[in-house]
């Protein structure tokens, strides 16, 4: 399959002495990095493609664990960037990394003040090798952060696509998390930015106070998100409209609930057009916005569609999942009740 990639150089002859070995050793190392790479289905797992496509547009390289793991050890090190948020960095990381936060919303802007803080961890030599990783190869976080230190002028980004799984799992370590399947009940919500597409109702509905073109699921004025994700090519996505604009009347005409819990759905592959049409032409109830790129929808782990995430918002202003409905919706109220259970377990002191 094309993008299987492994890496072929001659190295230079060993130079004479200790320090002279280093040197060689190091030249070595970022040579093999750095040189033009040929096919090998059998190197690398099956995303690898994927992620090498990327890299060849972002402008930078992709590099797996035993190339990490050389590079770990060589002197002088590389700079090691984990970009997952920094709760997760507390929990855990690779020895040696330093931590700065990227998500969806850095995608096509970075903020002046981040780009800065990037620039002081990672410091002023533009050719020192800069290896940036995030939780697996699911995660978006580090191409987008590549991408980024590419346009800061960084000559020798890498990317490690395997992640903080990846590095576990070359310790001989899995988390149950670290499975195919995708996110689950216990772990954030990915961050992302929104386009307003119904600029006067979605604001008002979601509390925003702002007057910018996109928002993020940070800026909604609620608790608790019923956040639905469909593709206007799903046969049951298009049979559940019905069901969830039952569900958002019963959310809407319980006080318990209203103006605590939101509701909004993700289109996902959809224009912005494609979604402001299938909204009017299928009289939806709430708020919808397009997932274009399938961000959000790769970073859940690509779920069976329809599903849907009841969703919290904790301290530190981010969402985390509480429980997850796949397939269909059933009995509306038997749903109701469930999340309804779900929030007051979520809130039990």
């Amino acid at each position: 399959m094309r993008g299987y990639l492994s890496l072929l150089v001659r190295g230079p002859a060993p130079f004479k002495g200790g320090l002279g070995n280093a040197v060689a050793a190091l030249l070595l190392l970022v040579l093999t990095l750095f040189a033009p790479s040929i096919a090998s289905s059998a190197s690398h797992p099956a995303w690898w493609a994927q992620v090498q496509a990327e890299a060849d547009q972002g402008g930078y390289k992709v590099i797996d664990g035993k190339q990490l793991k050389a590079m770990l050890a060589a002197k002088p090190a590389p700079v090691l960037l984990d970009v997952r948020p920094d709760y997760e960095y507390a929990q855990a990381h690779i020895p040696g990394a330093l931590n700065l936060e990227f998500h969806l919303g850095d995608r096509t802007t970075l903020d002046p003040a981040k780009a800065q803080r990037m620039a002081q961890l990672v410091g002023p030599d533009k050719n020192r090798p800069l290896i940036i990783y995030c939780r697996s190869f699911r995660c978006l976080r580090s191409g987008i952060a590549s991408r980024w230190a590419v346009n800061m002028g960084y000559k020798k980004v890498l990317r490690y696509p395997a992640g903080w799984h990846g590095w576990l799992a070359l310790q001989g370590k899995v988390t149950p998390d670290a499975e195919p399947g995708g996110l689950r009940a216990g772990d954030y919500f990915p961050s992302c930015r929104l386009v307003v597409l119904d600029k006067a109702s979605d604001r008002a509905y979601l509390g925003l106070t702002h007057t910018q073109p996109s928002f993020a699921l940070e800026d909604v004025d609620a608790d608790f998100l019923f956040v639905e994700l469909y593709n206007e090519l799903c046969y049951g996505c298009l049979k559940e409209v019905a069901s969830y604009n039952a569900l958002f009347r019963d959310i809407e005409n319980d006080p318990a609930l209203n103006g605590r819990l939101k509701m909004l759905g993700l289109g996902v592959g959809s224009l912005n057009r494609e979604v402001k049409r299938f909204r009017r032409q299928k009289k939806v109830l709430f708020p919808l916005f397009a997932d274009r790129g399938r961000d959000v929808f790769h970073c859940l782990g690509e779920p069976e569609l329809p599903v849907a995430y009841l969703i919290q918002r904790t301290g530190k202003g981010r969402w985390k999942i509480l429980s997850m409905l796949s397939g269909h919706i059933g009995d509306t109220k038997a749903v109701l009740r469930r999340i309804k259970a779900a929030l007051a377990a979520a809130t039990a002191p």
